[in-house]
């Protein structure tokens, strides 16, 4: 039978299960440190990456033998595979909760073949469950989903079983996977979360310049410029500066997620895209984060160390935040309270992109030399780190929905928005909108929709049945973002919702501007 490994002042002492049994506890003379367990990559030969029921099962013998969290199944795979939440909050382990605490979310694995996040959650599930690591938990309630793409991990592909990319459905929240960790978010509204993720260093590009990336872990947070420019500055000057620190002895090398898919091309941050789990929860107010470790030229190779640097970033992300917990609620909450009162900016940002910055004209990076096989350092001159709102509109007190636009009326329902029906005819002064172009035009390095309008404003009576979507609520930016027809961001631009930008027509969803008793 295989021994159980336990930490003793420094020692390590294997015990056969037989003898534990005879003792009838794990406690040893002289000996105060707890049961460890190892994880199916620590006792695995090889770069063998750990299958769904794998994890399950260490999960399972972890909950048991710790008690230290609780495992709830939040959802299920499209091929029915189970996605649970680690709740290691007091609440969650049946005790009851005390004064409030910064609440935070992490997740990772949405992308199937990026798995050293899912190997570094649930060791880091094992270092805060046997006490190694669980300092952190004096100030903050931690929520930990390891795994949110089984099927595709499965696989060994980035989509999930229907094909679908995850890390694009956080607006229809079309899929199960996606579904399940939107109502984690909203039933919890942490104040952070952190969504894990790895990044290919052989882009085609990159290989025929005679280079792979070798940019280190990249963290990023906020970058929606409908969202705080006090928790985006919060994120720039102070957390990636203190993790870059803390990281540094522990030999791994962090700098802000740079996306250079040419190295002759542009080189930005991260997408200012609320179809990611990032943004789409920042869209709240939420300091929201992602990683992206290195992966490998194949999903095993080198796993063992990708992991070690997923856990030390995870862990250090987890100490700042923790460290810093009374100060971030205050921010967060703060700013979440500007999203239902006076203080919400009047302008809601439609559209935008990555320009230069005159004062940082070029960003040096990592790579490693495929003639030579060194690590080098480049500098790239085409680099566009500062988001510009090219477009934005007023914000309407609320917009009219006709009730047979049903597939829209499911997206806010599955965002659980807060909607109203006109019960009896209401007069109201709206802005409709006439669709007088739709162009294709190129935006954040990719294909995006140029929306032309024209605006009449008018006195109507909005009829019985009407939906009608207030403003005044925390997900206010969220839904103007969604509903409003220029918007890079919102529903018409997605291929399902085409329709809805029929070229001389007029865009069914009305922007109330005023109300008549």
């Amino acid at each position: 039978m295989a021994p159980i490994s336990q930490t003793c002042r420094g020692a390590t002492l294997p015990i056969v299960l037989a003898t534990l049994a005879a003792l009838g506890s794990l406690a040893l003379a002289g000996c105060a440190g707890p049961r460890t367990f190892p994880t199916p990559l620590e006792t695995a030969e090889g770069d063998v990456l750990t299958s769904h029921d794998d994890m399950m099962s260490f999960l399972t013998r972890l909950q048991k033998g710790t008690g230290a969290f609780a495992m709830d199944t939040i959802g299920t795979s499209v091929e029915g595979r189970s996605i649970v939440l680690l709740d290691f909050t007091r609440s969650g382990r049946g005790e009851p909760a005390g004064q409030p605490r910064l609440k935070m979310l992490m997740f990772a694995q949405q992308h199937g073949n990026e798995p050293s996040g899912m190997e570094a959650a649930i060791t880091l599930a094992r270092d805060v469950a046997t006490g190694q690591f669980s300092e952190f938990l004096a100030s903050v309630d931690f929520y930990l989903i390891p795994q949110v793409n089984p099927d595709g991990a499965e696989m060994r592909q980035r989509a999930n079983a229907l094909g679908l990319d995850l890390n694009r459905d956080h607006l229809t929240l079309s899929t199960p996977e996606v579904a399940a960790l939107h109502t984690v978010f909203r039933k919890h509204m942490p104040e952070v979360t952190l969504d894990v993720h790895e990044y290919g260093p052989a882009g085609s590009a990159w290989v025929r310049a005679g280079m792979h990336k070798d940019f280190g872990q990249q963290i990023d947070g906020l970058s929606n410029p409908n969202m705080s420019m006090e928790l985006r500055s919060f994120v720039w000057d102070r957390v990636i500066p203190d993790l870059r620190e803390r990281l540094a002895p522990r030999n791994v090398f962090l700098r802000r997620y740079l996306i250079s898919g040419d190295p002759e091309g542009r080189s930005r941050y991260s997408t200012t895209a609320l179809n990611d789990g990032r943004n789409s929860m920042g869209i709240y107010n939420t300091l929201s984060f992602l990683i992206e470790g290195l992966n490998g030229l194949t999903v095993e190779e080198n796993i063992r160390e990708r992991t070690r640097q997923q856990l030390e970033t995870m862990k250090a992300f987890a100490l700042f935040f923790s460290e810093n917990a009374a100060e971030v609620r205050e921010l967060v909450d703060g700013e979440r309270a500007k999203l239902r009162g006076e203080a919400l900016s009047p302008e809601v940002a439609l559209v935008a992109d990555y320009v230069k910055d005159p004062d940082n004209p070029s960003v040096s990076v990592g790579v490693v030399n495929l003639e030579t096989g060194l690590r080098e350092t480049r500098t790239f001159q085409e680099y566009y780190p500062l988001v510009e709102t090219i477009l934005s509109v007023r914000r309407p007190l609320g917009y009219a929905i006709p009730s047979h636009l049903t597939e829209v009326l499911e997206v806010l329902d599955r965002h659980e928005i807060a909607t109203g029906y006109v019960e009896s005819p209401m007069a109201a002064e709206v802005e409709t909108y006439r669709i007088e172009r739709v162009e294709t035009s190129w935006r954040e390095d990719r294909e995006s929709l140029d929306v032309g309008v024209t605006v009449r404003r008018r006195e109507v009576v909005l009829p019985h049945g009407t939906v009608v979507v207030w403003s005044d609520q925390m997900a206010s930016n969220l839904v103007a973002a969604l509903l409003e027809p220029q918007s890079q961001w919102g529903l018409a631009h997605l291929p399902e919702f085409a329709s809805l930008l029929a070229v001389r027509g007029e865009y069914p969803i009305s922007r109330i501007v005023g109300t008549m008793d």
